[in-house]
């Protein structure tokens, strides 16, 4: 449904009066904007208004972005975030498995990155309340046929096989979203514990000129190539039994070495990102004979410590943070069509086993300049 942005209230808490400045001045357009100087005035702000999203920086003088978190009411209709520029990840992951925190931002933030951010938060707001109140409906719908209970035993018994066969449903629909190790431990405990991993790979993927491409071609058939192409990956990870994270529009992201750590995580990402690149030039060569646009993908992979878990309580979804995430991505984005971009980390765990061409130091953001190389082909 189409949400009104300027309906939603947004809290920012800083202890730095330029940050709120700066915030508010980004965001005023789009929504309305509370700030507050310390976690104890957001907490008098929370308790006069109806906050639908609270993001705090995490290093302030007094109390800490988790601890102000910690302290507000256990209000399941609001997203909470940290705003932080320190490796603080032993707090990040305590905030992460109380449910605290729906995400944490690095900074200095990205004003487009953030809008991105606050407005899928907003729309998660705006699906638990929506949810709240269709519990509620079934809730009084189940306790008006709990009085009939006793004269409807036979139909009990059918419903009972029914309901059998949507649990199976449910846990295949599960095992599709989330790893099986997360998911078994969702089930046991009713959460999944966030974790970090010291060593994975990341791969990124997306197409060149997408956008153009979504110009010339009907929806319909636009999705259908999309989901081919999607569905070929699936396959490729299947194979190799690498875990995908999430697609994102025309991109594809996925992991090596997560949930259950390996060694080879990046040899293995390699040979996903060849097959990959084997697949889409048969798809294009389906693609040239059918007359229709071509899709050139780019390919980036970095290695290093993310952090993984579920967040969402009603909508799960398995997903990892950290400086590799972004510099996987930044690996793609710095790539060419047809190319496999990995970088130093990666390099040094796989040159053994491809040929690879150094590209020299690419610039990347807040990085500086960092070795890329080109994965040519497998020794």
């Amino acid at each position: 449904m189409e949400l009104n942005r300027k309906n939603f209230n947004i809290l920012y808490v800083d202890d730095e009066e330029n940050n709120l400045i700066s915030f508010r001045a980004a965001l005023r357009r789009h929504f309305t904007i509370f700030t507050a100087l310390s976690g104890e005035e957001g907490m008098e702000i929370v308790k006069q208004n109806d906050i639908h999203v609270i993001v705090t920086d995490q290093r302030m003088p007094g109390m800490t972005g988790v601890q102000f978190l910690q302290r507000l009411p256990d209000e399941p209709d609001s997203i909470r975030m940290i705003l932080t520029g320190f490796s603080d990840i032993e707090a990040i992951i305590e905030a992460i498995n109380t449910g605290r925190v729906y995400r944490y931002i690095t900074k200095p933030w990205d004003k487009d990155e953030l809008k991105i951010t606050i407005d899928n938060a907003l729309e998660a707001v705006n699906l638990r309340r929506h949810n709240k109140h269709l519990i509620k409906e079934l809730k009084d719908h189940n306790d008006k046929l709990e009085e009939t209970v006793a004269q409807r035993t036979l139909e009990i018994e059918k419903k009972s096989l029914q309901l059998q066969s949507e649990i199976e449903k449910s846990d295949k629909l599960l095992l599709n979203i989330l790893p099986e190790e997360i998911a078994g431990e969702l089930k046991r405990f009713g959460k999944s514990y966030a974790r970090k991993y010291e060593q994975v790979s990341v791969l990124f993927s997306d197409i060149k000129g997408f956008t153009t491409i979504a110009e010339v071609m009907e929806p319909d058939e636009l999705i259908a190539q999309l989901d081919d192409s999607f569905r070929g990956f699936d396959r490729i990870i299947e194979k190799y039994g690498i875990e995908k994270i999430k697609t994102i529009g025309d991109s594809y992201m996925c992991v090596s070495g997560l949930p259950t750590p390996v060694e080879n995580h990046a040899q293995v990402l390699i040979k996903v990102a060849l097959d990959m690149q084997e697949f889409m030039r048969g798809f294009n060569t389906t693609k040239r004979i059918q007359n229709l646009p071509e899709f050139q993908i780019r390919i980036g992979v970095h290695t290093g410590p993310v952090v993984a878990g579920v967040v969402g309580s009603k909508k799960f979804a398995y997903d990892i943070w950290g400086d590799t995430v972004n510099l996987a991505s930044q690996m793609e984005q710095r790539g060419i069509p047809g190319k496999i971009n990995i970088s130093g980390n990666t390099y040094e765990r796989v040159k053994n086993s491809f040929k690879c061409t150094h590209r020299g130091k690419i610039p990347a953001k807040s990085k500086g300049e960092i070795d890329m190389y080109f994965v040519e082909a497998k020794l």
